[in-house]
């Protein structure tokens, strides 16, 4: 698949704009948004991409190897203090689509993902907890739950 934005010819893309159904590479992002500046875009990891396996190794998935870590899915938290981020690590996972879900009160089904800034292999994810309640994370590899997942996470107000 090629970058929407220049004609360089290099297959690997990094990015998809979920707005315009586009891929992108990641020096073309800026161009990409300056070009529909009207637009208001939802560029995210382009999660498949990244984690092809190496020719002349198993294409198996394995969500086992998927690890959950970060202060978003820590069994209890407290408004206002709370940081709702976690990575996903997926390094040596093979294959697959990562899968967000949130249940919880209003709006916590806003889910933001983007690749680490030094590392390929791990996905940053947060999520809004506006509001006290229960919240529950699903965390998905090719469809299949991740070690640990589902996370419960109970978000208190202040005492």
């Amino acid at each position: 698949m090629s970058c929407a934005e220049c004609t360089s010819g290099e297959l690997a893309v990094d990015w998809t704009c979920l707005k315009c159904g586009v891929c992108l590479h990641d020096k073309c992002i800026e161009r990409h948004r300056a070009n529909k500046a009207e637009t208001t875009h939802s560029i995210i990891p382009k999660i498949d991409a990244l984690f092809q396996a190496p020719a002349g190794t198993s294409k198996e998935s394995d969500p086992d190897k998927i690890e959950v870590h970060g202060p978003g899915i820590e069994p209890e938290g407290v408004l206002g203090e709370f940081d709702p981020t976690f990575n996903v690590k997926t390094q040596g996972a093979g294959p697959g689509r990562l899968g967000v879900n949130i249940r919880g009160p209003k709006g916590s089904f806003n889910v933001k993902m983007e690749k680490h800034t030094e590392d390929k292999t791990i996905i940053v994810c947060s999520y809004e907890a506006n509001e006290p309640g229960d919240y529950v994370i699903s965390v998905t590899w090719g469809d299949i739950e991740v070690r640990g997942s589902p996370f419960k996470v109970n978000v208190q107000n202040k005492t």
